[in-house]
């Protein structure tokens, strides 16, 4: 065995390399994170060949003197970190002070820099972390740093770089995910001299994911700006329509700086419950501001990972927030999307400056849309007979005689909803408490049902509903599921289920498996309104069912209830058995094929729309989709 010694700095270098630049994306972010704590208001980021090759940062920043230049590449050498205690209120981007000593210990690297005070700039050049030569020269304000040939000196590091093309999309995410979180600063990135993404620079968060995220995004998106116990969440959040199959859209930062976590991750969706489904997950750019000494940032040197001291606040913090914001959003997903295509709010980019007129491009939608509704006539769509809009065939005689029986109203009566509306912004304000708000008071909205009238229903499940030039189509089994979901739900926050005692308790037999499952969730059973009893080594009697259903339970019903138990999503407390209720209410719902009458549809709509979320099931699925004349009219080529 070896005796025990001191490493070299070069291979220290080499080591503490390891844990900061990882790829060529890792170099792009430590650098350009240094010119954001420079001041910078411009920064260009040049890569060749996925970064492997070259990569330039050029910024408008205070620029290095050239007396600090050399110490710059020293480890932890850095300008934002005095004493410990800095730690607990650190505003800057970078403070451990070992990006430049890592990248220049595992590249070729020159830094040419200047700061407004100086006649003359400094230039200097490192090969291995070995300084070659440092001279004066003559350059604008700010720094411009070339990284050459990266990992020339650890081929063990460089094999394991994926394709060309894959490093370049690495270092576009981190690109964009930094522009989002710094709006003010004009971003450019060329990938073998093609300008492939640029901001303006100009302060506005929409404009720049405008170019990020997308139009629909932003069509989409829903300001949010919250506050409590001193922390600060601001940014948008979009609409569930627009939901991703990944969480890869989750943005969050802290100071403005990205993070990644999955307690922030896990809040958001928390705040998306009940709207969407699963396997779809939500965009948002949110933005952090925290009290002093409520955020670990040094976890890790990536500083990509944080660590909160009260991990239950912030849950609870952001998505009530989010919350928050999408209630009393009108959350109908359009049924055919508008054509963004022929859109002109973007300039094409000349190697200049772009220019987004974010207004001008969705205000042209609107414009469109509405000089073509302008000029075409109207119709009305009434019923033409007194009997339900069938579109297919019933599947017994049974359903085709109640739908002969049903009656159609002409108009609807008009919904009040306005009282509605007050009510759900009362009861929001006083959810929050004593002291300071989560979210301002929202302003109010006009009910988007206010005067409409049900025109029909199509395959025995789905009705449709005309208000003004909207059709809008509703899925009574996801709309009763909901009512059922929210009223049982309150219900059992109230502790006022009330039960229905039957003629005749109804007798299940079960396996052990079963029966482990009902007597390890009987409590549960108890809180929605069953009264069960033993009957029998593996028998049950069910008394009583909850009043809520309307009706009596069966063997069946029960059953799916317990199979859906045992799936594995069994969790105590009311706001934990949520997944238990939604599960239950849409056993009871009404199916598709149920005839329903119009009395009955027309109260239906009516229990939905009193609802904060009347938009999802308690599985997310949309309960409500629209198509307007205008669409249906584009359908038709009635307009072009």
């Amino acid at each position: 065995m070896s005796s025990i010694h001191l490493l070299d700095n070069s291979l220290i270098n080499k080591i503490a390399a390891g844990e900061v630049i990882e790829r060529p994306a890792s170099v792009v972010k430590e650098l350009v994170e240094n010119s954001i704590d420079s001041g910078a208001s411009s920064i260009v980021v040049s890569v060749k060949d996925g970064g492997t090759s070259l990569i330039s940062v050029t910024d408008n920043g205070c620029g290095i003197p050239s007396e600090e230049v050399k110490t710059a590449f020293l480890r932890h050498a850095t300008s934002k970190l005095q004493q410990f205690d800095d730690l607990e209120n650190i505003l800057t981007m970078g403070f451990r002070g070992e990006a430049l000593a890592s990248i220049a210990a595992v590249s070729q690297m020159e830094m040419t820099t200047k700061t407004k005070n100086e006649d003359v700039g400094t230039n200097i050049k490192i090969n291995g972390g070995v300084t070659e030569e440092i001279k004066p020269t003559g350059c604008a304000d700010g720094t411009t740093v070339q990284v050459k040939n990266l990992f020339y000196n650890t081929p063990a590091r460089k094999k394991f770089l994926k394709r060309n093309s894959t490093e370049g999309s690495y270092i576009a995410d981190v690109i964009n995910k930094t522009a989002l979180g710094h709006p003010e600063i004009s971003f450019r990135l060329l990938n073998n001299g093609v300008v492939i993404m640029q901001t303006n620079g100009n302060g506005d968060l929409k404009t720049t994911a405008f170019g990020i995220l997308g139009k629909e995004c932003i069509r989409a998106s829903l300001p949010l700006n919250a506050s409590k116990n001193g922390w600060k969440l601001s940014g948008f959040i979009v609409k569930p329509e627009v939901a991703r199959g990944n969480r890869s859209y989750e943005s969050f930062y802290i100071n403005k700086r990205f993070i990644k976590s999955d307690l922030l991750k896990k809040a958001a969706e928390e705040g998306y419950k009940g709207y969407l489904m699963g396997g779809k997950f939500p965009i948002t750019v949110l933005n952090i501001t925290p009290p002093p000494g409520c955020v670990d940032v040094n976890v890790h040197p990536t500083k990509s990972d944080v660590r909160f001291n009260d991990e239950s606040f912030i849950v609870d913090f952001i998505s009530g927030a989010i919350a928050g914001t999408l209630k009393g959003e009108v959350l109908i997903p359009d049924a055919a999307k508008p054509d963004f295509s022929e859109m002109s709010g973007i300039k094409p980019i000349k190697g200049e400056e772009i220019t987004i007129d974010l207004d001008a491009v969705l205000n042209e939608i609107e414009k469109k849309e509405s000089e073509d509704e302008n000029k075409r006539g109207y119709f009305d769509i009434r019923p033409l007979n007194p009997k339900p809009l069938v579109l297919n065939e019933p599947k017994t005689a049974e359903i085709h005689k109640a739908a002969e029986k049903a009656e159609v109203p002409v108009e609807a009566e008009v919904i009040p909803l306005g009282k509605v509306i007050d009510h759900i912004e009362e009861k929001d304000r006083q959810t929050r408490g004593e002291g300071e708000s989560i979210l301002p008071p929202s302003p109010k909205k006009k009910p988007f049902f206010h005067n409409y009238r049900i025109i029909g229903q199509i395959f025995f499940t789905y009705w449709l509903i005309q208000q003004g030039n909207e059709l809008y189509i509703i899925d009574q089994h996801a709309a009763h599921e909901k009512v059922l979901y929210e009223r049982l739900s309150e219900s059992i926050r109230q502790r006022s289920v009330s039960s229905q005692l039957l003629l005749e308790p109804v007798s299940i037999t079960v396996s052990q498996r079963e029966k482990r499952i009902i007597e390890e969730n009987m409590e549960l059973f108890t809180s929605i309104g069953f009264e069960i009893e033993t009957f029998g080594r593996n028998t049950y009697s069910i008394r009583a069912v909850p009043f809520i259903f309307d009706g009596t339970a069966n063997p069946v019903f029960f059953t799916e209830i317990v199979d859906a138990l045992e799936a594995g999503r069994i969790k105590d407390g009311f706001e934990l058995k949520q997944d238990k209720i939604a599960e239950i209410s849409c056993k009871a719902a009404v199916k598709g094929n149920n005839v329903l009458t119009y009395q009955e549809a027309r109260a239906l709509i009516e229990d939905l729309l009193k609802l904060d979320n009347p938009f999802n099931c308690p599985h997310g699925r949309p309960t409500i989709i629209k198509m307007s004349k205008y669409e249906i009219e584009k359908k038709f080529k009635r307009i072009l």
